[in-house]
């Protein structure tokens, strides 16, 4: 009965506080911090700092506003020319074509709505692959992400990140639910490729999922079957290639000389050990009774010698220019030591403990090889990229014993690292560091 009320507090604690961020429009970032007003959201009423995502909501208003005039704009305009945007634009072409979607306040309010998709998505998700576990958790585990600071800049500002993260999702779902009828219903395996699609494109991104999904499918269907779903999934990639022809900065705009192919590698394994820390912690506290200070049990020479061999060779003529991107563990690097190469170690563990948490199968394997690889461009890495895909993914598709290993007896590590995470994260903002 405890358990339950402090679920339901901190549940409600975590929607509160996205929704005073939402009516303050304060996005975590202007309390205390000295700024300056945005003009173009001053004629519209809301007052908040330039930059950041406030550009990015400005980005995205003005060109719902031009597909609501014409929706001819879609292939007149070419994106990163004659708008900023550069992202595929289909959650800009949803808004447009809503007719009650006049007014910039409505269009906030609307996208605020649908982010609380997510967080709901991801409990059936959980609920259906996890079945002992106790509902307690498999909630507090879902609503983490009210508090996930992407997730609350995407739902307060109008960003296209969480309605590319449901339709990702509902892929998810489907993909999920074609496995569980030992890959017979084809219509699941249909549904599922609709909506990761409709994930692509809305953030161009996702598509690395489909490189997984097919290693999956290699061995679980016929070699018939399998060409047919190739070319279904070219059938759907066909608009997306003929709106990457009329819009070549799409894919030639991300790719710049900020890092190269190997730093990126490790920048995105410190990233990603960011969400796994928790979860790490807690494995350790759940199993002190059985090896006390003995972490012998989480160490595999295979894994061990792979992530040595990995972290080296990225480590080898390290570069990140700038200080816009880089995740959490370059800009503490920055912080403490007044360089970045503090991420290489740290890379070590991400690349080890992806490795431990992941199924023992190639196509799991191709996974982390994926989330380590897939912003390699040499363009700014983004913590924002990982969150909450990672998170999502990882609760889906790694280990599901060894995860459970680190939820099923307590997840009180889980829980209090992401509060202390929003915490540190409004404490930074507010002071503008």
């Amino acid at each position: 009965m405890i358990n339950r009320y402090f679920v339901w507090i901190s549940t409600t604690l975590f929607i509160s506080t996205l929704l005073i961020s939402f009516l303050l429009k304060i996005n975590l970032s202007n309390i205390l911090s000295t700024f300056t007003y945005n003009p173009y959201l001053l004629d519209q009423n809301i007052q908040t700092k330039a930059g950041g995502v406030v550009n990015d909501l400005i980005t995205h208003w003005k060109y719902i506003i031009l597909l609501k005039k014409d929706i001819n704009n879609l292939f007149n305009l070419t994106l990163g020319e004659d708008v900023n945007l550069i992202n595929f634009p289909l959650h800009h072409l949803i808004f447009s074509q809503l007719n009650f979607i006049n007014s910039l306040n409505t269009y906030l309010v609307s996208v605020l709505v649908i982010s609380f998709f997510l967080p709901l998505i991801l409990y059936v998700l959980l609920r259906d692959r996890f079945k002992n576990l106790n509902k307690s958790t498999i909630i507090t585990l879902s609503s983490l992400i009210f508090i996930l600071p992407v997730f609350q800049y995407s739902a307060i500002w109008g960003n296209n990140h969480n309605t590319a993260l449901i339709f990702f999702s509902l892929g998810i779902f489907f993909f999920n639910s074609f496995i569980k009828t030992n890959f017979k219903k084809n219509t699941k395996l249909i549904f599922s490729i609709i909506f990761f699609t409709l994930a692509c494109y809305t953030k161009q991104f996702f598509i690395f999922f489909f490189i997984f999904l097919c290693v999956y499918l290699m061995d679980k269907v016929s070699v018939k079957r399998f060409i047919i779903i190739l070319l279904f999934i070219i059938l759907c990639a066909i608009p997306g290639i003929y709106f990457l022809i009329l819009n070549p900065l799409l894919l030639t705009g991300l790719r710049q000389s900020t890092t190269n192919f190997n730093s990126a590698v490790l920048v995105s394994a410190s990233m990603i050990l960011f969400y796994l820390v928790p979860f790490i912690i807690q494995t350790i506290i759940n199993n002190y009774k059985n090896h006390k200070f003995n972490f012998l049990y989480l160490f595999n020479k295979k894994i061990f010698i792979i992530s040595i061999i990995i972290s080296f060779l990225c480590s080898l003529n390290f570069i990140y220019n700038g200080n816009v991107g880089g995740g959490v563990v370059l800009k503490l690097s920055y912080f403490l030591l007044n360089n970045p190469y503090l991420v290489i170690p740290v890379s070590f563990f991400g690349i080890y403990f992806l490795l431990y948490f992941s199924q023992n199968a190639f196509s799991n394997y191709v996974l982390v090889l994926l989330l380590l690889i897939t912003f390699s461009s040499g363009y700014f890495i983004f913590q924002k990229y990982f969150e909450p895909m990672f998170y999502i993914i990882f609760l889906n598709y790694f280990d599901k014993n060894k995860i459970l290993q680190s939820i099923e007896k307590n997840n009180y590590v889980v829980l209090f690292y992401f509060v202390i995470y929003y915490i540190v994260s409004n404490y930074i903002y507010f002071l503008g560091l």
